[in-house]
């Protein structure tokens, strides 16, 4: 899946609007095509040096264009672009080092980059997504943790975009927990369940049921009753008292992960009852077939797809179904991303199969990711995400006691220590790649050393001290490129200038891990320059340049950092 990015015009992609529009004119093909084909595939390159700033194109990228092998006598008339050269695979078009630099330092990267487009249609992300009486375990965190990261760039990049959490509280787990409690004998008032009690409910019941098959039909009749509308009202009222609590539950983790989501869906909307209509579209378009055990399934590609049982109780891609034409209405959404593991991809093929059917202008993107393995809430081996953070926190509050650079602060120890344990879980994850699966450790789960979250928590630390230690030194409003004549100075600059592409990459595919591992290289790049570049001992107008430079350097990576689901931290 290929996304296009739409970001704002930042002085970056300004220069590569000038060089793109130069290398047109050069080749008298100066459309708007040709001109955003170009600034497409504009990059600041390696081998940049001191004396020597280079924007590369692919070589047939020009050549697709130009219609011809020969760039011999191919120059761009520009006395800011000096020079072009050609290697095997790139052109190489030299640019003025000082309007370079200039352009580069006088842009606020983490305000200017973010462009609303109004007539833009939102995107809607569906994430975490767990089931009701259920604690939340590590199991849901590659869901959680995926899904707010991808919301975060969506929302950044088109300022666009409806977060969805949407809650398993339809199926035989409500028997089965209800089946625990009554053998567990407990009190199922308000006052006395916890999402503890209901989690140990069902698993207890799960146990039972190995040992006796009719548990698992008692729990399935409980379930079809409340779905038909058979239900005791106070059955109901045990349902609704389940969803109560475990949203409760669910509301203090996000809390601490930072994720705000703005719904919560529930499975419970989409039961035959509230969807008549979308049964009837469905026969409409002749896809439905009606089953002489009284069945209802999708004839679709030459095979039966059941959608309602005979029980007229319905199935997970029924309600998604439901699901995906309500969103479509409600949001005039094109766009929906289901950030769901890799074992639901055929669920996800058959439903937007289905989809396209009933209505083509909407788009069901599956966002597939790796499994967490080594653990089983149905054999109570899961474990639960606030023991992780509870023991990210105890972690984190240790190392600080230790530590000599830890700093006193307005906020809360134990607020800095829960921060400081989400940043390392967060980027332990999503440094990965994506799809792939992972043992559950502890120990890699917790690491401090490194490219972790740590890291890069420390870097925006030290850059926001550096500003408080010189809070003398003004931001100058003019950028005097001369000032930047070191190595590390230049390397700096155009670390953050990749920025730009880099977000446009990591939204093409989707995957963190190549903005995670731009921030660790931007990280290094901002503790070499601050080894060299000495703001305290300087002149006045080079301390003022290299603070800028700095404050640029925290903006793009603060940005990043927030675009992931960190909150930077002021001082740790």
């Amino acid at each position: 899946m290929v996304r296009t990015a739409i970001l704002s015009r930042s002085n970056y992609r300004l220069c590569k609007q000038y060089v793109a529009e130069k290398v047109a004119c050069a080749i008298n093909k100066n459309s708007t095509d040709v001109v955003n084909d170009f600034i497409a595939n504009l990059k600041i390159g390696k081998g940049n040096s001191i004396n020597d700033i280079g924007l590369r194109m692919p070589l047939n990228i020009l050549q697709k264009h130009f219609g011809t092998n020969s760039f011999k006598d191919f120059k761009i008339p520009s006395h800011e672009i000096t020079t072009t050269q050609l290697n095997p695979q790139h052109v190489i078009i030299h640019l003025n080092k000082y309007d370079f630099i200039n352009d580069i330092l006088k842009n606020n990267i983490g305000k200017t980059h973010q462009h609303y487009i109004q007539d833009s249609k939102p995107c809607i992300v569906e994430f975490s997504s767990p089931n009701i009486a259920k604690p939340f375990h590590v199991g849901h965190l590659r869901s959680t943790i995926i899904g707010n990261f991808i919301s975060n760039l969506t929302n950044f990049i088109n300022g666009h975009v409806v977060r969805i959490n949407y809650l398993g509280d339809w199926g035989p787990q409500f028997g089965y927990t209800l089946l625990g409690l009554e053998e567990m004998k407990s009190d199922m008032s308000n006052n006395n369940m916890t999402i503890e009690s209901l989690y140990n409910a069902y698993i207890l019941a799960n146990k039972m049921a190995n040992s006796d098959s009719s548990i698992h039909n008692k729990a399935k009749s409980i379930f079809n009753d409340l779905e038909c509308g058979n239900s005791t009202t106070d059955i109901k009222n045990l349902w609704n008292e389940f969803k109560s609590i475990t949203i409760n539950e669910l509301e203090v983790i996000y809390k601490r992960l930072g994720i705000v989501f703005d719904e919560y869906d529930w499975e419970s909307k989409y039961s035959k009852e509230n969807i008549q209509d979308v049964l009837k579209r469905l026969n409409e378009i002749g896809l439905l077939k009606f089953k002489d055990d009284g069945s209802t399934v999708l004839n679709f590609n030459n095979q039966e797809i059941t959608i309602l049982k005979n029980d007229s109780s319905t199935l997970y891609l029924t309600r998604d179904i439901a699901a995906a034409l309500r969103r479509h209405k409600l949001y005039d959404s094109e766009d929906l991303f289901y950030v769901v593991d890799n074992t639901q991809s055929k669920h996800f093929y058959l439903l937007k199969s289905v989809i396209s059917q009933i209505n083509s202008n909407i788009n069901i993107h599956h966002i597939p990711f790796g499994r967490i393995h080594g653990m089983s809430s149905r054999k109570g081996q899961g474990i639960l995400l606030d023991q992780l953070l509870n023991q990210a926190k105890s972690t984190m509050n240790l190392k600080r006691k230790f530590s000599k650079t830890t700093k006193i602060n307005s906020m809360d120890d134990n607020d800095i220590a829960d921060v400081l344990g989400v940043s390392a879980i967060i980027i332990n994850d999503l440094k990965q790649k994506r799809k792939k699966d992972y043992n559950f450790s502890w120990e890699s789960a917790l690491q401090v050393n490194g490219d972790t979250g740590i890291k890069l928590q420390y870097t925006h630390c030290r850059l926001i001290s550096l500003e408080e230690v010189n809070s003398n030194i003004t931001i100058p409003d003019e950028v005097v490129a001369e000032c930047f004549t070191e190595t590390v100075a230049l390397d700096l600059i155009l670390e953050i200038c990749r920025f730009e592409d880099i977000l446009t990459e990591t939204n093409q595919e989707l995957e963190a891990c190549i903005l995670v591992n731009y921030l660790f290289r931007l990280s290094n790049c901002i503790n070499k320059a601050l080894k060299v570049l000495n703001v305290k001992n300087s002149s006045s107008i080079i301390a003022q340049q290299r603070i800028l430079l700095f404050r640029r350097a925290r903006e793009t990576l603060s940005t990043g950092m927030k675009i992931l689901g960190l909150v930077p931290l002021k001082c740790m």
